[in-house]
This record gives C-alpha cells, structure tokens and sequence, in this order.
C-alpha cells in the first residue's frame, strides 16, 4: 500500500517534467537561428507590427510645463526640440512618423507567423518594434546587429531589450528626461548606484524614485552585443493590473538602443547608423500546462514531506497491537510399542 502510494506521489511530481518531451525543444542557439530563418510571411505594418523611435531632436520632456500642457498619456503635448544645430541628418535615418505618434491603443493582430525586417535606428537614438505574442506559440527572436558608414557596413554593437508596454512608456520616460534641458540633473539622478542614492539623494525623496526601468521578466536585457537569440513562451496574455488605471492588456516592444542610458555596461552612442537585422519565429505549443498545475505540484510536494513520517509512526506505533496467530499445535506421534 505504502508503495503504490509512492508510485503515485512520484508520478505527480514528474509529470511537468515528462511534458517538455511533448513540447517543442527551443535548442541551442544556432538551431534558434535556423528557426528564425524559417518560411516568412509579409507584414502588414500597424496591424502585423508596428514601428516606433525615440529620436534626441523630438523630445516631449520639458521641466518647465504647465498642466494643460499635458495630454492623456503623461507627455508633453508639443515635442521640444533640444537638438538644436548639433543634429547631424544623416545619422538620423527615422522618419517623422516614427517618432511624433505616441503608440496606438489598438493592439496589433496576435503573431503567429514568422517574420522578418531591417530596423535602422540613429545615433543616439532608439528603434523598437510592438509585437502581439501569442500565448499558444513558442516565440523566438534574432537579432543580428551592424554599423553603416556611408555605403559601407561595419561591426557594432548595440543593447537589445524585450519590454511589455506598460515598461517601454517608463523607458520613453526616462529617454526623454534624459535628452530634455535638465539633462545634466537626470543623468546624474538616474545613473546612481544603489549606494549612492542613499548617500547623495535627500531622506524625503529616498523612498520615491520615478526614474527606473526595467525589462521582460528582468531577464531579456542583451547589452554591448552584436548578436541576441532569445526565446519567449508565455503562460497566458500579459495582462497588467494597477490601481489607477485599472486592467490593461500588454503588447510587446522589442528594443534596439544607441544611446548611453541609465544602465552600467550598456554599448554607448557610436556616432553610426545601427541596422538590426529582426527575425522573429513561431512555433505552436503542443502542451500548455496552465498556471495551477505549479502550485498544485508543490502543495503535494510539501504534502508529502509533512505525511510521509506521520505515516511511518503510525504504522510502527500499530506494528504491536496486531493479533498474533497462532502457531498450529501438532501433536508428538506416539512411539509404537512392540
């Protein structure tokens, strides 16, 4: 008995393991790259994807603003123009309508195809593309990047992030303070180390910083790289919950930065053109586990460990109360006598 129940405990416990047989292997990350370059489909740009920029001469931040200012998204309603003189065309190869339109609210249709383009982005710039991932495929994203100079193309190297879209507006916010006219006070403000804004940064504002940003799961950020595989399954649409604005769905914006930002040991402005060559592929999940079945594998888990030894006592502590039986008494064969 105590065995078939163990038979039963490990079954439970190996089944989220014996599922990745029946998935779709994500490989190393060459096969990824074969992956990405799979059958293509033709995109539709603003219903496949979208594309989007942040440019250093079109910058919405502006310290002095005054509250009609202001539109519904958090941003300055007229860009400002802090480039001055100093902008050189033709390192900026964006056009207008990359960079003056704030992002759809609509969502772009659910990729489930592959596809595949070339995304230039300026010096001192960022390019991003707002995908819609499925939750039933398998994502995989390559990047591949390089440096044009005139009619020539040459190594670079750029950072490359995945965001949903609630963290890309944070980091559009945090380009544009840090390209406004108080540049000097938010780079200085958002490229603190943990100890030094404890140190520099006054009591009252200690426990308030607005300035952060941060990626995908805290784990899709490829900096200083001429080359990002990354792989993306997601358990179900990402849907964010805040208590101001409510329930939102999130899309995705795939990031290619050329600018010194805010991180430690990200690839700076190289005063070149960045092409990021884009792959991105798609692969149906046969088996999607849904979200419960983790924690019902740890509840039984633990389960087991906390029974396990209350099971052996009771067994050993009723091992004396059992009937003995006993043992059939035979009888001496008598001698026979002659």
């Amino acid at each position: 008995m105590l065995q078939r129940r163990a038979v039963f405990l490990l079954s439970i416990l190996l089944v989220p393991l014996l599922s990745g047989i029946f998935a779709p292997s994500v490989g190393t990350a060459s096969a990824a790259i074969d992956d990405c370059q799979g059958t293509l489909s033709p995109i539709v740009w603003n219903e496949t994807i979208s594309r989007h920029a942040e440019v250093p001469f079109n910058n919405y931040w502006d310290p002095f603003y005054y509250e009609e200012d202001w539109d519904d998204d958090g941003r300055s309603s007229e860009p400002v123009n802090s480039g001055g003189d100093n902008i050189d065309p033709s390192l900026s190869p964006e056009e207008p309508w990359m960079y003056n339109a704030y992002h759809s609210p609509i969502p772009v249709d659910t990729l489930t195809s592959n596809i595949a383009t070339t995304m230039l982005v300026g010096n001192d710039s960022a390019g991003a593309l707002r995908v819609n991932l499925s939750s039933s495929h398998r994502t995989t994203i390559c990047v591949e990047i390089q440096g044009i100079v005139g009619n020539s193309t040459v190594p670079a190297k750029a950072d490359v992030y995945l965001m949903t879209t609630s963290q890309y507006e944070r980091y559009e916010w945090s380009y544009d303070r840090m390209h406004g006219t108080d540049y000097d006070f938010w780079f200085e403000r958002e490229s603190l180390s943990d100890d030094e804004f404890v140190t520099e940064v006054s009591p009252e504002w200690a426990a308030f910083d607005v300035t952060g940003w941060k990626t995908y799961r805290d784990v899709h950020t490829y900096e200083n790289t001429d080359s990002v595989v990354m792989s993306v399954a997601l358990d179900a649409p990402e849907v964010h919950s805040s208590l101001f604005s409510g329930t939102t769905y999130q899309e995705f914006f795939i990031v290619v930065d050329a600018w010194d930002n805010s991180r430690r040991g990200d690839a700076g402005a190289q005063n070149k053109i960045i092409a990021a060559d884009v792959a991105i592929s798609t692969v149906e999940r046969s088996i999607v586990l849904p979200n419960w079945t983790v924690s019902i594998v740890f509840f039984v888990f633990f389960a087991a460990i906390i029974m396990a030894p209350v099971l052996i006592n009771k067994r050993y502590m009723g091992a004396g109360l059992e009937p003995s039986v006993e043992a059939q008494k035979q009888l001496m064969p008598s001698l026979n006598q002659n």
